[in-house]
């Protein structure tokens, strides 16, 4: 009985189905972004929550700096435009199998 359940944990993770892309999208929905300047004039971001994935959580800081390069008058919206561009990616990364 514990057999079986040792072989499932070493088991490497499965692609995340549908079901855990819209769980992953809903995060991504409510995340917002905030982007400074530190003294030498280099952009940060930051993430009020992340979405789970590393990788994910850096595309959206790289759009959302962007956004302040290119002179978006409202930040939120450009960010938010781009957010089901950045979920379509992550959904074909992951079907894909990059990780």
């Amino acid at each position: 009985m514990i057999l079986p359940l040792l072989l499932m944990l070493q088991t490497a993770p499965a692609a995340p189905d549908d079901a855990e892309i819209v769980v992953v999208g809903r995060k991504l929905a409510a995340i917002t972004v905030s982007v400074g300047r530190d003294a030498k004039g280099k952009l940060g971001c930051s993430l009020s929550a992340s979405s789970g994935h590393a990788r994910l959580d850096e595309q959206l800081c790289r759009t959302a700096s962007a956004c302040v390069r290119k002179g978006a008058g409202d930040v939120k919206a450009c960010v938010d435009q781009r957010k089901p561009a950045l979920l379509e990616d992550f959904r074909r990364s992951y079907r894909g199998g990059a990780r």
